[in-house]
């Protein structure tokens, strides 16, 4: 008897343990469902999408990604240049709201700004080299 004992407790704990673990995991997932809920309730950010690599359509390619957020991507062109080797979110509007949800939604966090009020975005987004690790 003895011996069922030892070995029915550490069971015991264990299911126990996977059970609060199980939960911890959907109290934390719940909390995620609901901010994407609440941010999708706020109005589109307004996004130019650049080509800054030179690589055909990566562009286009982030344009599509990008669409299955609360994003507008009112258009998509190349820059100056196809030196980036980095993809950068440039700021044209300060607004550290948005451009906290657009960091989140594309986890591009490398950002430069060029505020101009007059412009008909908040961001521009530079694909750079690297662009195809943010759309993971």
């Amino acid at each position: 008897m003895i011996d069922i004992l030892r070995i029915k407790v550490p069971l015991l704990m264990i299911v126990i343990n996977l059970i609060i673990l199980a939960w911890a995991l959907l109290l934390i997932g719940g909390c995620d469902k609901q901010e994407t809920l609440q941010h999708d309730h706020l109005p589109a950010i307004r996004i130019k999408v650049l080509n800054g690599c030179g690589f055909r359509k990566a562009a286009s390619e982030m344009r599509d990604h990008l669409l299955q957020h609360n994003i507008d991507v009112i258009s998509v062109g190349n820059a100056d240049n196809f030196i980036y080797n980095r993809t950068i979110i440039v700021v044209k509007k300060d607004d550290k709201q948005d451009l906290d949800r657009l960091m989140n939604y594309t986890n591009i966090k490398r950002r430069i700004y060029a505020l101009c009020n007059d412009s008909v975005e908040s961001f521009q987004i530079i694909v750079g080299k690297d662009y195809r690790t943010y759309m993971d």
